[in-house]
């Protein structure tokens, strides 16, 4: 999904030049934030971002074009959702400005509205079940997995990648499926020797089920 217009907020309002300090930090104030965007007065070109920490030594009838500014965290029109996702994430913001190629601001982009495309790109509201299947670094492909679900009858919902953070740890592959009962699913990809986790009822009662009846088969040995 990409950034387009029907996502973008365009009656917000950039700082400009001639805002003065105290104007700055009273609508800081007012919207909770602590960064805002500047763009320049005739082509509405964004120049910057200025922070509450660049106010602190300024004097508060002082011009905000008289300050120097920041590097702005940005995003482009036709960047994709997931991109706004991470620079939210990354520089712990609430909203993007979205930008043309000539640097125009068009808008923002809301943090509750990134997570509202990201919900539904996941699915998250879906009914269904969640699979995840633990994958060494060497071995990790998703062709076979998809097959393995499918002939299952199973329909892919969403999926997720849990990235390992060091070299020698293993992939965490999570499938969305429209499914209430995996037990199938997981069945079949243990016998290709997956490593699997489940959220399904089901599967975890079969699981316990099976664990009662060893705790039994040792007791009676006993």
């Amino acid at each position: 999904m990409l950034v387009d217009k029907k996502h973008i907020v365009s009656n917000f309002s950039p700082l400009k030049g001639s805002d003065t300090v105290s104007e700055v930090k009273k609508r800081m104030q007012e919207q909770g934030v602590d960064i805002l965007p500047v763009v320049d007065s005739a082509t509405h070109a964004l120049i910057g971002q200025l922070s509450l920490d660049n106010l602190q030594q300024a004097d508060k009838d002082q011009f905000i074009s008289d300050i120097d500014l920041n590097e702005p965290v940005k995003i482009y029109r036709g960047q994709h959702i997931f991109e706004a996702a991470r620079l939210m994430l990354q520089y712990e913001r609430t909203f993007l400005p979205v930008v043309d190629e000539e640097w125009t601001m068009l808008g923002v982009l809301k943090k509750e509205h990134i997570l509202g495309k990201l919900s539904e790109m996941l699915n998250v509201a879906e009914a269904g079940s969640v699979i995840t299947v633990t994958l060494d670094r060497i071995d990790f492909s998703i062709s076979e997995i998809v097959h393995l679900i499918e002939t299952e009858s199973a329909k892919i919902l969403g999926m997720t990648v849990e990235k390992p953070k060091q070299s020698d740890q293993t992939f965490r592959v999570s499938f969305k499926l429209d499914l209430q009962d995996v037990s199938r699913v997981a069945a079949a990809l243990r016998r290709y020797d997956y490593i699997v986790s489940t959220n399904s009822e089901n599967e975890i009662f079969n699981e316990d089920i099976e664990n009662r009846a060893d705790e039994l088969l040792k007791y009676i040995d006993m």
